[in-house]
């Protein structure tokens, strides 16, 4: 039995549309029945890495009071040290969209993934996402980065009428793995047939063992 823990939602991304998702994603898998996802608030991120998991989802931007005058962040030094042991040692994460946003670049979460969230243009776009296998257009959020890609595997980009970036890479950490992957921001887009199936082969790599 694979084990994944999600953090999910947040004061911009609505953390039932992520759950079901994230739960239509395994249903692809041929091995669907031997997958075992558990939801996780972020108080509980570094207990539940310490029963080491197979795969750790983060969809929740570092911000938890984004509109007011003091902001509180939930990555904490402990939480941000843990993370970083559990990759090393073996585990592997997945930050998926707001899993990039708001978080240091001097932070270890940051430099594990090698990227991060810089800003996006108002509203949502039409945006064409353009793989290794397949070329898809949905109505997002045009998501632009700061990705080392020398030293990752970009496997997705992204294309709106403000410009081009990276939306997916990918690459080894210690003993374990990293991927991110910027699409989507709402239910529909996440439950897009192509973000879908993106999404079940990323779950699939991150807790392979080759």
């Amino acid at each position: 039995m694979a084990k994944i823990i999600a953090l999910v939602g947040d004061y911009w991304h609505d953390g039932e549309a992520a759950k079901a998702a994230l739960e239509a994603a395994i249903k692809r898998l041929p091995n669907k029945d031997e997958f075992e996802l558990q939801y996780v608030t972020y108080e509980e991120v570094v207990e539940a890495l310490e029963t080491k998991p197979d795969l750790f989802i983060n969809a929740k931007m570092n911000k938890l009071n984004p509109k007011d005058e003091h902001i509180i962040n939930w990555l904490t030094e402990e939480a941000d040290e843990k993370i970083e042991t559990y990759v090393k040692n073996g585990g592997s994460i997945l930050a998926w969209h707001a899993g990039m946003a708001g978080y240091p670049r001097h932070t270890h979460y940051t430099q594990l993934l090698r990227g991060s969230f810089d800003y996006h243009p108002p509203g949502l776009q039409e945006v064409i996402y353009k793989g290794k296998d397949a070329t898809f257009t949905i109505a997002d959020e045009l998501y632009f980065v700061h990705c080392d890609e020398a030293n990752t595997e970009v496997y997705l980009r992204s294309t709106g009428v403000d410009g081009d970036t990276i939306a997916g890479w990918k690459h080894p950490y210690g003993k374990g793995k990293v991927c991110c992957l910027t699409p989507a921001h709402t239910k529909e887009g996440m439950l897009n047939e192509n973000i879908s199936r993106l999404l079940a082969e990323k779950i699939m790599w991150l807790v392979s063992h080759e």
